[in-house]
Order: structure tokens, then C-alpha cells, then sequence
């Protein structure tokens, strides 16, 4: 009799520990984080449809840095996570822009005078290509609080290396407090 109520414990067990998310995986899009403008520190995208979400802490966490110099303004947001062959980092900058303002930007090369994307994937930079003219992406500065030291946004782009290999980096989103 006690094997019976054991059995039936234990089988108890095993149907409440069951966990039905197989059944419904969530989305790439929905793993990212929520689009925002109060300086929650979060960066993120999908790259080739999968998510990419730098890490908290250390030289990986997602930065913001924005700067007037010599009557110039120069922008750099980063994050980077894992490492070695499974590493992946991202860019988007500005260096020696005439003016910064919420608004849409092209990214395109990357010089002076520009904003432009990069990305860079897996160990010893087997992958680091940068946005073009004749394939732009898109930069949208949704807010730039230089009382708070907020700059969020939205950003897309595509970039491709000489052998043919091409990284799609869409609805890419940020919220970040910058330093100076």
C-alpha cells in the first residue's frame, strides 16, 4: 500500500514539474528589451533574426558616450556578449558631426563626419564589417536629455565582408545614460 501512495506521490511530482513553454517558444523580437526613454541601460537587436543582448557587467555591459570637442559632437553606443568564436559586438557612432538632435540619421561610412554601424562576430574579429554609402542603415535618435544624460533610439542596418557573408541587424533599440 505504501509503494502505491509512493508511486502516486511521485508521479504527482512529475506532472507538476512538467512545463508547457515548449509549446509556445517566444518570439526572437520578444526576448528583446521593451523600447523605453528614462535611461534604463539597455541595448539590444536581432542579428539574423536571432537576439542579441550585451551583457550587464564588466567591458560587455551596453555604454553610451556623447561629447562636444573643438565645435564638434561625437557619439558611441556599444555592447558586446559571450566570447571567442561566440562573441558578437556591436556599434553605432558619430565622430566630429557638425550637430546631434533627436531625429533620423543614414549610417553610413565610417569616417569623420559620418554616423555609421559596425558589428563584429566571433573571436580575432573573424567578422567586423561597418555600414556603407551604397548600403546604409538607419539611426533614430528618439530622445537626447543632456540634463539626464539620456540618448535612446532605434536603429537597423546590413553589413556584408568580401566573401559574401551578410549580418541583418534589425529592430535594433537602446536606452542608455551616457557619459561625457
Amino acid at each position: 500500500m505504501r509503494i502505491k501512495y509512493l508511486l502516486l506521490l511521485v508521479g504527482c511530482f512529475i506532472v507538476l514539474a512538467c512545463n508547457n513553454d515548449d509549446d509556445n517558444p517566444q518570439e526572437p523580437i520578444d526576448q528583446l528589451p521593451p523600447i523605453t526613454q528614462t535611461g534604463e541601460q539597455t541595448l539590444g537587436c536581432l542579428i539574423n533574426g536571432e537576439p542579441f543582448i550585451p551583457s550587464g557587467f564588466g567591458n560587455s555591459a551596453p555604454r553610451a558616450f556623447y561629447q562636444f570637442v573643438d565645435g564638434t559632437y561625437t557619439l558611441g553606443i556599444s555592447g558586446r556578449a559571450g566570447g571567442g568564436d561566440n562573441l558578437r559586438g556591436l556599434g553605432i557612432g558619430a565622430v566630429e558631426v557638425s550637430d546631434i538632435f533627436e531625429g533620423q540619421y543614414e549610417l553610413t561610412e565610417e569616417e569623420i563626419g559620418n554616423f555609421f554601424g559596425d558589428l563584429t562576430i566571433g573571436g580575432f574579429f573573424n567578422f567586423n564589417e561597418a555600414t556603407t554609402t551604397a548600403n546604409p542603415g538607419k539611426l533614430i535618435i528618439t530622445k537626447l536629455d543632456t540634463s539626464n544624460f539620456i540618448v535612446s533610439g532605434t536603429f537597423e542596418f546590413t553589413v556584408s565582408n568580401d566573401e559574401g557573408e551578410t549580418y541583418e541587424v534589425t529592430e535594433g533599440r537602446f536606452d542608455l545614460n551616457y557619459t561625457n
